[in-house]
């Protein structure tokens, strides 16, 4: 034979209808290993939460800000996926049971939660307003929730925490430069008095050797006055800012008050079982003493005694337990930084209330003449005049350092407010009631049409010897290239139908036990190697 007859498509419709028993057996085996296969795969659940970035709308909030903000964004998944934290949720929320109790390396689990953490950055730059959103995949909804919740608050906090350091940090260089300064300059004034008495923009004369006036002028007077003003409007700055602080510690306080007096405790079966044990004892303590007249050194009494006692210690490490955990509250540890911030205005206050106490336990003593105030200063010696520059150039570097200072704590204290960038959450993390993932119904169409494809693969393989063959009459014409003048059909006996209906038979039969074993292996296979879990998950 030259070669193969060409087919059509009656003839393939031909093959399929003669091999439908197999396309389907193959279709079926593959489509119920793979539904048993994803019938065991876990459900996953996706929380989701919708932060903005908010731009400064105040002066200098312009194209500088919109950069930066675009980029910081960029790192923003990584912020979120950082080892060390992924490292502490693990171990703080127990995740990834079974890889650890398995012996894998955190490098792996890590990695593994890194990749189940999205974060999709829309930066539309309208209303210079940035948004991004994170997501967490988990076997449970409250895990993916809590989870979710989790990452986003500690970003929130680092970036606060970026922000506030930022802030005090420059505050803090400024203030270290002001004590130093205020240093220099209280030792320069307890070592030569007369310096006090100079004014910023008097002159210095040279030394002669007239007679000179110790006393002070009445500009020193007038400059020993607007200090203790200064430090009386820092005195009322720092008590009315530790009045507002107070109210706000009272009413915070109540809201730790009421949540230690609505803590879980009492919905705890444990504390409930301990109380009700220990009502039990006491009634039957009472019963024994009151109604047998027994002592309280009886055998029975003491022993109730001990359980009792037992009891109420169980009871306290409860009490404990739950102190603890009302202590880790975010109203906790609010409160515990409005004491802290109290107590350093406080201490402002206090070295304030010292330093209009010694201005005013060492005024300047009026000068004799006040003529001698428009006069220039008159310098003890020679060198005196070189000390007295120094003293005012000082003086003013240490005004200015001052003003600066004053900036930059103004900077840090609207830290959270629309004066600066900040994040804020606008949707909180949800409580997912479907699972995103597997989408069960597709895999199981997309195993069905697998399945299909490889019952045709195997027909059309199993046909292809017969290809090759005479089959029908017109085979005989295509190889012999000559009309056929008629087909005498195949006639068959009664036993050799027996014989054909026995052959039927047994191949149903043999082909439902392959089919079986078939599908157990498939289901096994598909099982090991997980093929599914690569279908439609990120």
């Amino acid at each position: 034979m030259d070669s193969i007859r060409p087919r059509n498509l009656a003839d393939y419709l031909r093959i399929a209808r003669r091999r439908t028993p197999m396309i389907i057996i193959t279709a079926l085996v593959v489509t119920i290993a793979s539904v048993i296969a994803i019938k065991r795969l876990p459900s996953l659940y996706e929380s989701s939460t919708f932060i903005i970035v908010e731009s400064p709308k105040g002066e200098g909030s312009g194209e500088r800000t919109s950069l930066d903000l675009s980029r910081r964004l960029t790192t923003i998944h990584e912020q979120v996926a950082s080892r060390t934290r992924l490292e502490e949720i693990i171990n703080r929320y127990d995740l990834y049971r079974q890889m650890r109790n398995r012996g894998t390396r955190i490098d792996d689990v890590t990695s593994k939660m890194r990749g189940d953490i999205n974060v999709d950055v829309n930066s539309s730059g309208e209303k210079s307003t940035d948004a991004f959103t994170i997501s967490y995949r988990a076997d449970t909804p409250e895990v993916a929730q809590t989870i979710t919740a989790e990452l986003a608050n500690q970003l929130i906090a680092d970036n606060v925490a970026a922000m506030q350091s930022y802030a005090s940090g420059e505050a803090d260089v400024l203030r270290q430069r002001a004590t130093e300064i205020s240093t220099q300059l209280r030792d320069l004034e307890e070592k030569d008095p007369w310096l006090l008495s100079l004014k910023e923009d008097a002159p210095i004369a040279p030394p002669t050797g007239g007679p000179r006036n110790p006393g002070p002028s009445l500009d020193a007077i007038r400059a020993s006055k607007m200090t203790i003003e200064g430090l009386k409007d820092q005195q009322y700055k720092l008590q009315q800012q530790i009045a507002d602080i107070e109210q706000r510690i009272a009413q915070q306080r109540q809201i730790v008050d009421q949540q230690k007096k609505t803590a879980p405790l009492r919905d705890n079966p444990t504390f409930a079982a301990l109380i009700a044990k220990r009502a039990e004892l006491q009634g039957q303590r009472d019963n024994l003493v009151n109604r047998q007249e027994l002592t309280e050194k009886h055998p029975r009494v003491a022993a109730i005694n001990d359980q009792i006692a037992a009891i109420d210690r169980q009871i306290a490490d409860l009490r404990k337990q739950e102190a603890g955990a009302i202590s880790q509250t975010a109203e906790m540890r609010e409160l515990a930084g409005l004491e802290s911030e109290r107590n350093r205005l406080k201490a402002e206050l206090e070295v304030t209330n010292r330093a209009i106490d010694r201005q005013v336990a060492n005024p300047p003593v009026t000068a004799i003449a006040p003529s001698t105030s428009s006069a220039p200063v008159q310098p003890r010696s020679a060198g005196s005049a070189r000390l007295a520059q120094d003293y005012l150039g000082l003086k003013q570097t240490y005004k200015e350092v001052l003003s600066k200072l004053q900036d930059a704590e103004l900077k840090r204290q609207t830290i959270g407010n629309n004066k600066v960038e900040q994040f804020r959450v606008l949707d909180q993390a949800n409580l997912p009631q479907l699972p995103v993932w597997p989408n069960r119904r597709l895999m199981a169409i997309i195993a069905l049409g697998a399945g299909l494809a490889i019952g045709i693969g195997f027909a059309l393989l199993l046909e292809m010897r017969r290809f090759a063959s005479l089959q029908d009459a017109k085979d005989v014409e295509h190889y012999t290239r000559l009309p056929l003048l008629a087909a005498i059909p195949l006639t068959i006996t009664h036993a050799e139908k027996k014989r054909a209906a026995r052959r039927a038979r047994m191949k149903v039969a043999l082909g439902a036990v392959i089919a079986v074993a078939a599908t157990f292996a498939l289901t096994e296979i598909l099982i090991i190697t997980n093929v599914f879990a690569m279908i439609g998950r990120r």
